[in-house]
């Protein structure tokens, strides 16, 4: 048996950690997937947010496809409190028991939730819905592409409330 001895020419190879970057594209609200856009006629349709628009996403079996976060008041964080499936499968299933009932920008990608964040508020404050594509490098190996409609809502209780509707790519 050979052995066989290889020397050193200098330090290590220091490959540097990936950048996480974050492209944001405003998309026309009639681009989006039909799935989508029939949750927003709901949410439209019910004009506050109610248990009916949560019966209307279950018995549809779009509840899974969306992500909910709500605050207790308007000087309160946005709250995780559900995170459906192509968030869990896009973030981690982790990232995702790290992060229910926390406040959204309270995340470990920074970038992502100040993006994103900037987006639910525009949502929640505009009162018209925000449908965005959304890249992400820096994840993963290969960028991450998906696009959300956000539909939010202000009552004048001053809670604010904001459905996030995924699909991925």
């Amino acid at each position: 048996m050979s052995v066989l001895l290889f020397q050193s020419r200098g330090p290590a190879i220091q490959r540097p950690e990936p950048k996480e970057e974050l492209l944001i594209t405003r998309l026309r609200v009639d681009e989006a997937a039909d799935w989508q856009l029939a949750i927003v006629e709901e949410c439209r349709r019910q004009r506050t947010l109610t248990p009916s628009v949560f019966n209307f996403l279950k018995e549809q079996g779009l509840l899974d496809r969306c992500t909910f976060l709500a605050s207790e008041g308007m000087e309160q964080p946005l709250v995780f409190r559900y995170i459906g499936g192509p968030t869990v499968r896009f973030l981690g299933r982790a990232w995702a028991r790290q992060q229910i009932g926390k406040p959204d920008l309270d995340d470990p990608h920074q970038v992502l939730a100040e993006g994103v964040g900037q987006q639910y508020r525009e949502a929640i404050e505009g009162g018209d819905p925000v449908f965005n594509r959304v890249t992400i490098t820096g994840l993963s190996a290969s960028p991450k592409v998906y696009t959300h409609m956000l539909y939010g809502w202000a009552p004048q209780d001053g809670r604010r409330a904001l459905l996030s509707c995924l699909h991925e790519f």
